[in-house]
């Protein structure tokens, strides 16, 4: 069976129409209706029923589809490799992260990479965590570094687990203290960043875990906006400690939780996707250089 027929037949599946399907094919409506003609009549099974402007799968085109997907990647993963194996072929590496994962723990420890292979080019796109598994799954990414909640659909590898403290003003009542309780916490008001940054979530969950509901407020991704607001004194905030270096914390500080609370970060990859030469040389670099673990003074 020829793949470019199984390319069409995908095409015209996720179209929902010959015609949609020819223009992303750079094809004609004619040539895309001779090639699912021709691959009906060799599998003796319709694959479309047409409806008005547009189609749907019969129940043997759902059956071909998730197959005709798997064998369409892997033929075209399969000419990429060989093609960069000959010379031939990009060495760019698609890698995401969450901004501030990116900024303070991954740009410090890539850039010697990126000078030691200079003809190898790096897409960095920063993305929510939610996003990044969603982008390594459909190919924009070719792996990233994400806070994991929940299933994952992807493989993953443990890099870091990083200890999370408590940003408050220097003249609250907690900065004294060398340790702060969820209890305590949760008589404040929490700002938090949006729930498609998966430490949000880590943190109400260990809130909840103790039988505390935290009193969230506003919802911001940027950590220096919400060290504005502790400072402005709209609430308090629980951060990873790389984002709490004393240059950072002018009229701010930065307190332990008694009962630890810490986030892991994960380096993602497909499961079922050959990964290029570059992407693996560059995963493999990631997963030595990142320290296992970043935690507050006494407690590495």
């Amino acid at each position: 069976m020829e793949t470019d027929l199984l390319k069409t037949f995908s095409t015209v599946a996720d179209a929902r129409s010959f015609s949609k399907a020819a223009e992303q094919l750079y094809s004609t409506q004619s040539t895309v209706s001779r090639q699912i003609a021709r691959l009906e009549e060799m599998l003796d099974a319709r694959l479309f029923v047409r409806y008005g402007r547009h189609v749907e799968l019969t129940t043997a085109g759902e059956l071909l589809l998730p197959l005709a997907n798997a064998i369409v990647t892997r033929t075209e993963d399969a000419i990429g490799i060989i093609r960069e194996q000959a010379g031939g072929g990009p060495s760019t590496v698609h890698f995401g992260a969450v901004p501030m994962v990116m900024a303070h723990i991954l740009i410090p420890l890539l850039a010697p990479f990126i000078a030691a292979y200079p003809g190898m080019s790096i897409d960095l796109m920063e993305r929510d965590d939610a996003q990044l598994e969603e982008a390594v799954i459909s190919g924009e990414l070719d792996c990233g570094v994400m806070t994991p909640w929940g299933s994952s659909r992807v493989s993953a590898y443990h890099l870091l687990t990083e200890e999370m403290v408590l940003v408050v003003p220097k003249d609250h009542p907690l900065a004294g203290k060398p340790v702060v309780s969820f209890k305590e916490a949760a008589n404040e008001t929490i700002l938090l960043p949006r729930a498609t940054l998966h430490v949000s979530n880590l943190i109400v969950e260990a809130f909840r875990k103790r039988g505390l509901t935290p009193k969230v407020s506003s919802r911001c991704n940027y950590p220096e906006l919400n060290k504005e607001l502790v400072r402005k004194g709209l609430g308090i905030a629980p951060m990873p400690i790389t984002l709490c270096s004393p240059a950072s914390l002018d009229g701010l500080a930065a307190i332990p939780f008694e009962d630890p609370l810490t986030r892991d970060l994960h380096l993602i990859y497909p499961q079922d996707r050959p990964l290029s030469a570059a992407a693996r040389a560059l995963i493999a670099y990631v997963r030595t250089h990142v320290p296992k673990q970043t935690m507050s003074d006494g407690r590495s």
